[in-house]
Parts: C-alpha cells; sequence; structure tokens
C-alpha cells in the first residue's frame, strides 16, 4: 500500500540523476507545449516546427500528435533509465527479481514497438515486396510473430523455472506485444499501418507498464 509520507523519499531518489530530469522537464515541455499549441495555436515550439513536421509526416500523424508522442517517448526514457540504475544499485539487487521482471517486459515492448516502426518507416515496407514474407501465397504481417512470441513466452513462464528463463519469458512477451500493438491500427481498421488507433494504444499499454514498474520500485526502494 502506498503512503504519502514515503512518497517524496522515493521520487527524490529515484529522480536523482540529472538525465532523468532533463528528460521528466523535456518530455513534460514537449507534451505540455504540443497541448497549448493545439488549444490556443501560440506556436511557442514554432522554431522546431520544419523538424517536427518532417518527423510528422514519418509518422503518419498529425504535428502536435507528433509532439505529444516524442515527449512521452522522452519520458518513458528518463523512467527506464532510472529504474535501470536502481537495478544496479547494490542496496536493492538482492531483492530485485520483480523489478527486472518489469523492466524487460516494458522495455522490450518499447524496443519492438519502434524496430518494427522504424522499419516500415525506412524501408519503406508496405510497397516494396522485398522486404515482405509471403507463405503460399499470404503475406504473413509481423503482428503473427508478435502472437508467436507471446505464446512462446507464456508457455516458457509456466512450464519452466529459474530466473534465467524467467527473464527470457519476459522480454519474449514484452517484444511480442510490442509487434502486436505496432500492427493494432492495422487490424481495427482491416489494413491502414498507419491508424492513430497504433499509437494510442502504445501509450496506453506502455503507460500501464510504467505504472507497474514505478509501484514495484516504489515498494522496493521502501522494503530495503
Amino acid at each position: 500500500m502506498i503512503q504519502v509520507r514515503k512518497i517524496h523519499p522515493f521520487l527524490f531518489y529515484f529522480t536523482r540523476r540529472k538525465l532523468v530530469k532533463v528528460s521528466i522537464i523535456s518530455g513534460a515541455t514537449f507534451i505540455i507545449a504540443s497541448l497549448i499549441d493545439a488549444v490556443f495555436f501560440l506556436d511557442v515550439l514554432n522554431i522546431f516546427t520544419d523538424d517536427f513536421i518532417d518527423a510528422a509526416m514519418l509518422l503518419r500523424m498529425t504535428y502536435e500528435s507528433t509532439l505529444i508522442f516524442i515527449g512521452y517517448a522522452i519520458l518513458l526514457f528518463g523512467m527506464l533509465s532510472s529504474a535501470f540504475a536502481m537495478l544496479r544499485d547494490h542496496k536493492f539487487k538482492s531483492n530485485s527479481k520483480k523489478l527486472q521482471i518489469q523492466f524487460i517486459i516494458l522495455s522490450t515492448f518499447i524496443i519492438s514497438f519502434f524496430i518494427a516502426r522504424a522499419f516500415v518507416v525506412l524501408l519503406d515496407v508496405p510497397i516494396n515486396p522485398a522486404y515482405q514474407f509471403w507463405l503460399k501465397g499470404y503475406r504473413v504481417h509481423h503482428f503473427f510473430f508478435g502472437i508467436g512470441l507471446l505464446v512462446i513466452g507464456g508457455w516458457l513462464g509456466h512450464i519452466q523455472r529459474g530466473r534465467l528463463v524467467t527473464k527470457i519469458s519476459a522480454g519474449l512477451y514484452g517484444g511480442g506485444l510490442g509487434l502486436i500493438v505496432d500492427e493494432f491500427g492495422l487490424l481495427l481498421t482491416f489494413g491502414d499501418y498507419w491508424a492513430i488507433q497504433s499509437y494510442i494504444f502504445f501509450v496506453l499499454i506502455s503507460l500501464f507498464l510504467l505504472i507497474t514498474l514505478l509501484f514495484e520500485s516504489y515498494k522496493l526502494f521502501n522494503a530495503s
């Protein structure tokens, strides 16, 4: 159970590193500025407009949505770097098994999502058959590989025991989930890979995983 008086020491410890503070401030700035742009049309980030328009064209999102997504990605990076530092802290290392699993799931989820999306963006997969996988006349989308990774990860997690196997299972689970979410918009719209739903579900699922990561970090901090 979360106790208010214990939150401040935890937050002070979790955000003590300069990189984390910079990530939180810059990420929040992007998000707030984009909301201000969208509501009041003040162009508070006008100096970066061309760069963000280029990014928006690559991601197939609106200007404001791109700013929010970039800001959120920066926040995620900061939180993950802080959790990684906590895992390396000898004071918490012996009791950090659950936090390790949460960290692996979230990090592999993020990595697989961005790798899959970058692959499509950089290689233009949807219109380039050279980078598509076909099986007996059917195109195999990478969400099928994601389902396979989820199945294997779940199977390993249920029938095997041991720290290494648990970590591998967590990595497969997070990676598979990322591949599925990357094409979630395609599944919902029956063909539109660039549908905004993929980004929305990425944010929702990663936010849930981030909250569980922070909660586990909080418990570990106060138990040590």
